[in-house]
């Protein structure tokens, strides 16, 4: 016995051995990791692979706060807009199929469709790149302000959108709406003579095994899914659910949930042309002169950088698959909180340590630095840092972070960051509205009509400035 223990022994040992000597030593992964173990208040999960070789798979936060249940590595995750990737994908399916052509027209598909213009001018062209002028029914009061129980199938949107006016010409400028890919959901169905999500779940979810992945009705029960959380607007510095904020089913514009490994299953099989053939593939991953999004796929980075994917945010809700073609990474980024709790840092971060720095990186990370700084040392560490450095700042982080503080009760220290976003863009009306808005809740009326004021200097058209200073002065 104890000679067959000692041999037990040693073949555990060299097992273990065997094991450790093929882990996959990267330094970039490492430094991934690193920053993302110190990035505080980040909530979701994360995985790295090279050369189809996982690297980091980990996960972070809570699934459950009320619970204290943590996220893990097989949670499944709101994946937002991501969904529009699989849209694109099957459309492409079809193309290749040759059961329909990506200059065919609406009214081919949907011959009743009410709005003439839409109907004889937009093509599925158009439609996959967001360039059709269709409106976006997404920001519609009849939806934000309508239980979102009543839109749970492809047709309960149809009214939201078919008799509205388009928002501009076809093909005339770039708009993201949703209402795009609810269209391609619908041609998908008539195409196929199946439902949408029996189609995606055959031809997408299933050819390559994503068995962790759906449109699941989110008001029913998810299998080891985390809960959405955004900073709450009722109570401050607290979280709050986001169920009554976004639909009710996932569709053919996101909203369905899925997990790390099976994101990575679909973004392997893309790029290795298993869902499509290489022609189709590279339509679909050919980056556009310019523009950032071409057939639904998104594209990072300085032209030509090879970064390549889709991602997707809304309340809460943060999701991204990315390929970096040129040195052949892939990322599966994952949370249940607000984009700004830690889900851009990350994105960033991983860009700039796996393709290098960018002007608009470099910009990222010294507005945060400014930020950091503001609200530590004060507006004037602020303006010194901003006088001499040559990096140019993004004005939307330090609107965003304002009011971030507003959400959270700490009006001085947003009045603070908003001071400092007049100084750094004294031409910007928003920057003023925002600052207006942060002396009011700080119960400064008087700045806070002055800032409003100089904010309908700027641009008469504000009409939040308007109906601020008419609840202010009363009138």
């Amino acid at each position: 016995m104890n000679k067959l223990y000692y041999i037990l022994i040693v073949v555990l040992f060299l097992s273990c051995l065997d094991k450790k000597i093929k882990v996959h030593q990267d330094s970039k992964a490492q430094q991934i990791e690193n920053y993302l173990d110190s990035l505080e208040g980040f909530s979701g999960a994360l995985l790295i692979a090279k050369n189809d070789s996982i690297l980091l798979k980990k996960a972070y936060g809570f699934a459950h706060i009320g619970h204290q249940v943590k996220n893990n590595t097989k949670t499944k995750f709101s994946y937002a807009s991501i969904g529009k990737s699989f849209t694109a994908a099957a459309i492409f399916q079809l193309v290749q199929e040759g059961k329909l052509s990506l200059d065919d027209k609406i009214k081919k598909f949907i011959p009743n469709y009410p709005n003439k213009i839409a109907r004889d001018s937009i093509t599925i062209r158009l439609l996959l790149q967001h360039r059709s002028g269709l409106p976006n029914y997404f920001h519609l009061d009849k939806f934000l302000n309508t239980s979102k129980e009543r839109f749970r199938t492809i047709e309960n949107l149809a009214y939201l959108y078919e008799n509205q006016p388009l928002e501009f010409e076809p093909n005339e400028q770039f708009a993201y709406r949703n209402t795009n890919y609810i269209i391609l959901g619908r041609i998908i169905e008539i195409v196929t003579k199946t439902s949408y999500e029996k189609y995606i779940e055959k031809h997408i979810f299933s050819k390559v095994n994503m068995q962790n992945t759906g449109n699941y009705d989110v008001d029913h029960p998810i299998e080891n899914s985390a809960e959405n959380y955004t900073l709450s607007d009722v109570y401050p510095n607290k979280f709050q659910k986001t169920i009554f904020m976004s639909a009710v089913k996932g569709g053919p514009a996101g909203g369905g949930y899925s997990n790390l490994d099976d994101l990575y299953k679909f973004a392997t099989a893309f790029k290795n042309n298993q869902l499509l053939n290489e022609d189709y593939t590279n339509i679909m991953k050919e980056e556009p002169k310019n523009a950032w999004y071409g057939y639904g796929m998104q594209f990072a980075g300085a032209k030509g950088s090879g970064i390549y994917g889709h991602s997707g945010g809304h309340f809460g809700v943060g999701a991204e698959w990315r390929i970096f073609e040129k040195q052949n990474y892939t990322v599966i980024i994952l949370t249940n909180k607000d984009l700004n709790q830690g889900f851009i840092d990350a994105r960033f971060f991983i860009e700039k340590t796996i393709a290098g720095s960018s002007p608009k990186l470099d910009s990222y990370f010294f507005t945060k630095k400014i930020i950091n700084t503001c609200l530590n040392k004060g507006i004037e560490h602020s303006k010194k840092m901003m006088v001499n450095s040559k990096t140019g700042l993004s004005e939307i982080e330090i609107n965003s972070k304002g009011y971030e503080m507003i959400k959270r009760g700490f009006y001085k220290k947003a009045i603070e960051l908003f001071k400092f976003e007049v100084f750094a863009f004294p031409e910007s009306y928003y920057a003023y509205d925002s600052l207006g808005e942060a002396y009011m809740n700080d119960d400064q009326n008087n700045k806070a009509i002055e800032n409003y004021q100089k904010s309908l200097e700027i641009n008469p058209k504000n009409t939040n400035a308007t109906e601020k200073l008419k609840e202010l002065l009363g009138s």
